[in-house]
């Protein structure tokens, strides 16, 4: 699964700290994609959304890149006297097309019944 941040970037640009900024101001539009489905935690946990960081850019090909985030998700629920708050870093894989930049994003979303028979 893709997702796609739109931004006016040169295709062979290189410079991380530049992509990082680009990404931080722009995050927000993939979050739920780069959070994937917390349903596999809980029914109760719920995404923060303004709580992703972005802790690392690299490039390991000439035309691909990893970035190393940071979000936090919380869990709550009276009955079972929950109140946590999680912190998760994942990675996830990039790269640049024209006007835009391109996540290869693994999609988790929990089966539904209908799909494990």
């Amino acid at each position: 699964m893709q997702s796609i941040i739109h931004c006016d970037i040169a295709v062979d640009e290189d410079d991380c700290g530049k992509l990082q900024r680009i990404i931080q101001g722009n995050i927000l539009k993939i979050a739920e994609a780069l959070a994937g489905d917390l349903q596999w935690y809980s029914q109760n946990a719920k995404l923060v959304p303004d709580s992703f960081k972005i802790i690392s850019i690299q490039r390991f090909n000439h035309d691909r890149f990893k970035m190393l985030y940071d979000f936090t998700w919380d869990l709550f629920n009276p009955c079972l006297d929950l109140n946590e708050t999680f912190t998760r870093r994942e990675a996830v894989t990039f790269h640049i097309t024209p006007g835009a930049l391109v996540f290869d994003v693994i999609d988790n979303t929990q089966p539904s019944p209908a799909d494990e028979l």
